[in-house]
């Protein structure tokens, strides 16, 4: 408005601008009229270009300009607020990016330049229309638009043409830009759903509408096919669309419906991104991965501890320790009732919901956490009591039989958890606190085999050390071992060489035995004495010539003989004295005379 007011203060101007100049230059000069007719086009040029600025609209690249008209014959019905037919008010067409020359738009219209609506990567648009149909009574959301006409629906004159429905939409917006007419449409930023590995998701729609997930594709089902579905879950844990039979009665039940109806569908979304508006469906995400389930802590552990001295003599002593319940863990640690003793018993439990059946557990329950607390733990706990504090248990059982008992509360989970759909894979206990008296005799027992034991190691140890000791001696004494040795071989060599020699000897004396005794009986005896005397002496001298005068001395010079009769050592002596007074050169002739004086 201001620059058509000043266009038109101009063309006034344009109008009195002789009189104008009149007031400053003469009107008798020549050339007044041109002068006039100058300022009158100067005036109309100020004036044009003022109407000019108000002609045009300059929208940027990233930028939309939406109209709201002010001055206009027509107005818009009471229940729409956008004209689609020139009424007054805000306008369903946009000028989108470029320069638009339109006269004096600026003057009928409020142009307003706005930015494209951005929606980033895992985000989406969801929508709320301020004109349109209005919804259905049994309505929650406006619905979808049909397939391939999703982003027709944005041009607010399409939508509007098109019976698009007034207030939030199911159809939503995927990661990109869009030029929006924002008097039309509200946009809200939200985050897609993303279903991580080892999980599904669970849906609960409040809209009967087509479906393209990706990986669930339906067409928009009629409503006479939404019919729901009693769910449970039959012997094998496998979710069933039928009466329980006699023996399945008392199990959970649920109600499912198909894919694109309203309630839980029947079908679960697999892993993935989705962009999934949270008006029209709630995702429930399941685990489909092994859940463990741990009972621990919550109890006072007793001991009693065995302690032994150096006499042998053992001491008792007593101790307790409180066991807390950890985080995380899904109940304190069961404590059943065996013989009389309350005994703490830890145990873990493993669990699985297979993808089939997430649908089932969550129209059932509502999800894992619900179904472990408020069905699974209760159920755990009281089969645990039962089996392990069966009549005729015994308490050591839970040491001595323990993997008899995990396979007895094992087998009784197992047909529970299929009722709920939940398949258990595994039961193995942890700690046990048995009672301490119980096992004091136990222990003095193994003690005394301990010691039994080391006394057995210590001797056999001394043992072994001896024997080591006698093996390093003997390897010390080694060379003198060697020595012996040899001095044993050299004995029993010189032993055999001794025994040889006397051998020999004694056939050297046999032989000259002989010898003489033939020599005798052919000279007789005394001669063969005297000859075996005369040959020894002779053999001395000869050794030791100093003998020759000793005997001298000894020897008589003069032998009387007994007359032919004598002895042969008469003879010798005969025959001694001559070779002593011969100078000890004995003649021939003596060998067989004998000398009388």
């Amino acid at each position: 408005m201001f620059w058509v007011a000043v266009a038109l203060l101009y063309l006034v101007l344009a109008a009195v601008a002789p009189a104008i100049l009149g007031l400053f230059v003469a009107r008798t000069r020549p050339d007044f009229r041109s002068l006039a007719l100058s300022l009158r086009i100067l005036f109309v040029a100020i004036a044009l270009t003022c109407l000019a600025a108000t002609s045009y609209v300059h929208v940027d690249a990233d930028e939309i300009a939406v109209l709201n008209k002010i001055y206009g014959v027509k107005s818009l019905p009471g229940e729409h607020i956008i004209a689609i037919h020139g009424e007054k008010g805000p306008q369903a067409y946009i000028l989108t990016p470029g320069w638009h020359p339109w006269f004096l738009v600026n003057v009928i219209y409020h142009v307003e330049n706005q930015k494209v609506v951005s929606i980033p990567a895992g985000k989406y648009g969801f929508l709320n229309a301020k004109d349109g149909v209005p919804l259905r009574p049994d309505q929650y959301l406006a619905d979808a638009f049909a397939a391939g006409h999703e982003l027709d629906m944005l041009d607010a004159e399409y939508f509007l043409t098109h019976d698009g429905e007034r207030g939030p939409q199911t159809t939503v917006l995927t990661p990109g830009n869009y030029r929006l007419n924002t008097y039309l449409w509200d946009i809200d930023v939200k985050d897609a759903v993303d279903i991580p590995k080892g999980s599904v998701g669970v849906i609960k729609s409040n809209v009967v509408t087509a479906v393209d997930f990706g990986s669930m594709v339906a067409p928009k089902p009629d409503p006479h096919s939404c019919r729901q579905k009693r769910v449970f879950a039959n012997s094998s844990g496998k979710a069933v669309a039928s009466e329980p039979k006699k023996e399945d009665q008392g199990v959970l039940t649920a109600v499912l419906v198909p894919v694109g109806c309203i309630g839980v569908w029947e079908q679960a979304l697999q892993p993935g991104r989705y962009y999934v508006n949270d008006a029209a469906y709630k995702v429930t995400m399941i685990s489909t991965r092994v859940q463990t389930w741990e009972f621990k802590g919550g109890y006072k552990k007793r001991y009693i501890d065995l302690s032994l001295d150096q006499a042998g003599n053992l001491t008792q002593s007593q101790r307790a320790q409180d066991i807390p319940v950890p985080e995380g863990a899904a109940d304190p640690a069961v404590t059943p009732f065996v013989e009389g003793w309350l005994v703490p018993l830890e145990l873990r439990v493993l669990a699985q919901v297979t993808p089939d059946n997430a649908p089932f557990v969550v129209a059932a329950v509502g999800g894992l956490p619900e179904i472990e607390n408020n069905i699974m733990v209760p159920t755990i706990r009281s089969i645990v009591r039962n089996v392990v504090g069966a009549t005729g248990r015994h308490v050591l059982d839970l040491a001595d039989n323990r993997a008899e008992l995990e396979h007895a509360v094992e087998e009784a989970i197992r047909p529970e958890g299929l009722r709920a759909g939940i398949i258990i894979k595994e039961v193995k206990f942890g700690d046990v606190a048995l009672p301490p008296e119980l096992l004091v005799s136990r222990l003095r027992q193994q003690l005394a085999d301990q010691l039994q034991l080391t006394y057995q190691q210590e001797q056999k140890a001394q043992t072994q050390r001896i024997q080591t000791e006698k093996a390093r001696a003997t390897a010390e004494q080694q060379h003198q071992l060697v020595e012996a040795m040899i001095g044993v071989q050299v004995a029993e060599q010189n032993r055999n060489a001794a025994k040889l020699r006397g051998e020999g000897q004694k056939l050297e004396l046999e032989e000259t035995a002989q010898g003489q005794k033939a020599q005798a009986d052919v000279l007789g005896q005394d001669r063969v004495l005297t000859i075996n005397l005369v040959q020894q002496f002779l053999k001395a001298i000869e050794q030791k010539p100093e003998i020759v005068a000793l005997v001298g001395r000894l020897v008589p010079q003069t032998v009387v003989s007994t007359g032919g009769q004598g002895t042969g050592i008469d003879s010798a002596a005969a025959i001694f004295g001559a070779l002593l007074n011969n100078g000890g050169a004995a003649t021939p002739a003596l060998a067989g005379s004998s000398t009388k004086k």
